[in-house]
């Protein structure tokens, strides 16, 4: 009896420990619910805590599509799309078009103009800074996108891009192409950046315009009128672009109080004439295939120069007009296109370059052996040096000898006490190019650096592009290290060789 009584206490004693364990592990979870609970309560309420402005930079950078489509998130989240500072208007990203398509159908024109009018009608934001509109269709609706144009002025955007294609195709076709009054800009007080694509400027600016510092035209045609315009009204001008333009024969870049600094023309078509009268311009890029006449008749303050003729007019530019026209200038980028093969004929009496301190030297076709030296021994204080091409001649590949170390050790060198930095890209391995390369190691008594490459880089206004070459094979690359070393009269000299990027 007594051992039954023992049995039962036991059995109630471990019953009571699990129920009590049971509930003591029903109790932790509930805790833990509660305290996740509580933690998530928390995070809502910190992020519903934030106020709409910061909300709306950290979608700024979503296509304006997906931030409108945030509106549905949440009560939380129904304005916040109003306030945005970047507005991107893209036919392309809104609707799906191909990128190679000229037109949008008629259907998504309408939907277009019916989305672009709501969104500024309930935009609400203390400013915008920054809006594209690209939109195929404007000569249709020529109104509704002055419209557009008035009210992003009346918004306060800073940068205004319009495009007026869908196409991302880069040939310009300036046949029936909107108008785009200047007046427009004058309606804009806080506009400092304008990037125009394809249309016609209408020079019919009444009013003068103290904001706009920076103008990008591409594929826009400009008449003497409107470039007067442009010139005369936008009175803190300072950076101009004008690239792949339709101009007149005859361009005049000057003005009474022209505040303009950088300067771009790049492959407008028409051109025959240009005059520059800028006495505040630092930087003019000028790539064009041929000009018949150049006056840069008032440039005191100008210190980078680049330029890309065809034929050659090159070598007489430079040498001749330029040398008269530009004696103080300091650094300076040629680029050049030397494309009939000969050798450069280089007048070696002249002192144009004699205060060089960098030289960019671009060579569509590298002309035979040394020829380009004479323009070396011109620029007594040239620091850096880059050199490119990205062609062999014809007439050097015909012609080919195998390289002869020997005979360039026999070659006589001018020494540079100043050059400390080569770059050389568009590198093959052709025997002029080695002996180019060569004698610079030789010549350059203050060398530091000297970086061989097989790739080619260019510039296109403001792009850079990137020219591959097929990489050499790994005997030729062992033979081009065995070449170069030891040549260095700089002892502190190091040379890089790179074929592949």
């Amino acid at each position: 009896m007594s051992s039954s009584r023992n049995v039962t206490l036991s059995f109630v004693a471990l019953s009571g420990i699990v129920i009590l364990s049971i509930i003591s592990k029903k109790a932790l979870f509930q805790e833990k619910k509660r305290k996740k609970a509580s933690i998530s309560k928390t995070e809502a309420d910190i992020i519903s805590r934030l106020p709409d402005d910061l909300l709306a930079s950290i979608i700024n950078d979503l296509p304006t599509k997906e931030v409108v489509k945030t509106s549905i998130l949440s009560k939380r989240w129904r304005n916040i799309y109003k306030v945005v500072s970047h507005v991107n208007f893209d036919c392309l990203n809104i609707f799906g078009v191909g990128p190679h398509d000229d037109n949008c159908c008629g259907r998504l024109q309408e939907k277009f103009i019916k989305e672009v009018d709501k969104f500024l009608g309930v935009y609400s934001g203390s400013r915008m800074i920054a809006c594209q509109l690209t939109c195929c269709f404007t000569e249709y609706f020529p109104n509704k996108a002055e419209e557009w144009i008035r009210s992003l002025g009346r918004l306060g955007a800073k940068q205004l891009t319009l495009k007026f294609k869908c196409s991302n195709l880069c040939h310009p076709n300036f046949e029936k192409t909107p108008d785009f009054s200047c007046q427009l800009i004058s309606e804009a007080p806080s506009m400092q950046f304008l990037s125009l694509t394809r249309c016609t400027l209408q020079p019919n600016l009444k009013s003068q315009c103290n904001s706009l510092k920076s103008l990008h035209l591409r594929q826009v045609t400009i008449n003497t009128k409107a470039m007067k315009c442009i010139l005369a009204n936008c009175l803190h001008l300072q950076s101009l672009v004008m690239e792949l333009c339709s101009l007149t024969p005859k361009l005049c870049i000057s003005g009474r109080n022209l505040q303009l600094k950088d300067l771009s023309i790049i492959s407008c078509s028409e051109l025959d004439e240009l005059e520059l009268y800028a006495s505040n311009l630092t930087r003019f890029e000028f790539n064009h295939f041929y000009v018949g006449q150049f006056y840069c008749t008032h440039v005191p303050r100008l210190e980078f120069f680049s330029i890309r003729l065809s034929g050659e007019y090159l070598m007489h530019f430079l040498f001749g007009e330029l040398a008269r026209l530009l004696p103080w200038l300091k650094p300076s980028t040629f680029k050049t296109s030397q494309e009939n093969h000969r050798e450069m004929c280089i007048p070696t009496a002249i002192n144009m370059f004699s205060n060089l301190r960098r030289l960019d030297l671009d060579c569509f076709i590298l002309p035979e052996e040394l020829s380009v030296l004479p323009i070396l021994e011109l620029c007594p204080l040239l620091q850096e040096l880059n050199f490119a091409t990205s062609h062999a001649s014809p007439q050097t590949k015909a012609r080919a000898r195998a390289f002869d170390e020997q005979q360039v050790k026999t070659k006589s060198v001018k020494f540079h006490t100043e050059l400390k930095k080569v770059v050389y890209d568009g590198f093959s391995g052709a025997t002029c190019e080695t002996e180019f390369a060569l004698y610079i190691l030789r010549s350059a008594i203050a060398l530091e650096e000297m970086n061989i490459r097989c790739y080619y880089k260019y510039l296109f206004g403001n792009s850079c592009f990137l020219n591959l070459k097929l990489p050499w094979k790994e005997d030729k690359l062992e033979w081009m290290h065995q070449v170069f070393q030891g040549h260095a009269i700089s002892k502190s000299a190091t040379i890089s060789i790179s074929h592949r990027k």
